[in-house]
């Protein structure tokens, strides 16, 4: 026989209710235990995507930092290879160490291991003859002219013995192939020497090589006097003077580059000790060269002048 429901409001007994309390004490834990996995993972994840998005981050700062000092970098070197001069002359460490050094005065007062001229800015061709005969006398360091640049300086023996020393010069930047209708004149204690580019191709009708311009040594003008750097200045801002300067019937034989970067190569014997040797270097574009061309406008040149001992490398 069938045992009869109880009454819904029937009081649990004590063991009823202890059997009940129980499984709701498994139940909760159960369920404690669940959300106590699911946190502690969630954690875990939480932590490492946290640990990823700093290392992103500190990663994606180091390559912008690196972005910036590389393009930092390369604006230098822009600057430096456009804007800080025409010319640069250095003396090598070697050199130094047995007393060599330069100086843009005659007196040795501003001695040192590198020198650089001023650039000539909204430079147009030029001639040989419309240049100044007194170059080489006018002033010490940068005296450019209207179209040219030219600048003076003396290397002085400050050692205990004669040295050989090594002179080189070379064309270490040019844009829009402004280097193929240069020329280089360069005074050694008053002697000039003018050194030009190969013309590419060029040749004469024989075959042989188109030659180089015929030039002379220009004449002195009798008590000539040396303008001030206002007149130097002053000069420079008008327009190109395209009178003719007198010159001897001395020629000066053009040289050409020792190849297409080294303007010349020389050794220079015999510099006793508390000698100078005084070079003024004179550099513009050739009107009358085939490749002063319409291409060249707006280039530019950039030379180095290295100087060491002639038994050692640079």
């Amino acid at each position: 026989m069938s045992r009869k429901p109880k009454n819904i409001d029937e009081p649990f007994s004590p063991e009823q209710l202890e059997r009940l309390e129980t499984k709701g004490d498994k139940d909760v834990q159960l369920q404690r235990q669940k959300e106590g996995i699911f946190q502690r993972n969630r954690a875990k994840r939480d932590a490492k995507d946290l640990a990823s998005e700093v290392k992103w981050k500190r990663r994606a700062g180091i390559t912008l930092v690196v972005l910036v000092l590389v393009l930092l970098l390369m604006w230098i070197m822009t600057w430096l290879l456009t804007t800080i001069g025409d010319l640069v002359i250095t003396v090598d460490s070697g050199a130094a160490k047995k007393g060599i050094t330069i100086s843009q005065n005659a007196d040795g007062s501003d001695s040192t291991t590198k020198l650089s001229a001023d650039m000539v800015k909204d430079v147009t061709n030029i001639t040989y003859d419309w240049l100044p005969a007194t170059l080489d006398l006018e002033a010490d360091g940068s005296h450019n002219g209207r179209n040219y640049l030219a600048y003076t300086f003396y290397l002085t023996n400050n050692g205990k013995e004669t040295l050989n020393y090594k002179s080189m010069l070379q064309s270490v930047k040019a844009a829009k192939d402004a280097d193929e209708a240069i020329r280089i004149m360069i005074y050694k204690n008053g002697e000039p020497m003018v050194f030009a580019k190969e013309n590419r191709g060029l040749t004469t009708t024989d075959g042989s090589p188109e030659p180089y311009e015929q030039i002379f040594k220009k004449e002195i003008p009798e008590n000539y006097t040396p303008p001030t750097p206002e007149e130097i200045e002053a000069a420079a801002g008008q327009p190109q003077n395209k009178e003719p300067v007198n010159h001897t019937d001395e020629e000066i034989v053009i040289q050409p580059f020792v190849d297409p970067q080294t303007v010349f190569d020389t050794e220079e014997e015999g510099l006793e000790p508390g000698n100078t040797d005084k070079y003024t270097i004179v550099m513009w574009i050739e009107g009358e060269d085939p490749e002063c061309l319409d291409v060249i406008r707006d280039g530019y040149v950039k030379l180095m002048w290295f100087f060491n001992i002639a038994d050692e490398e640079l």
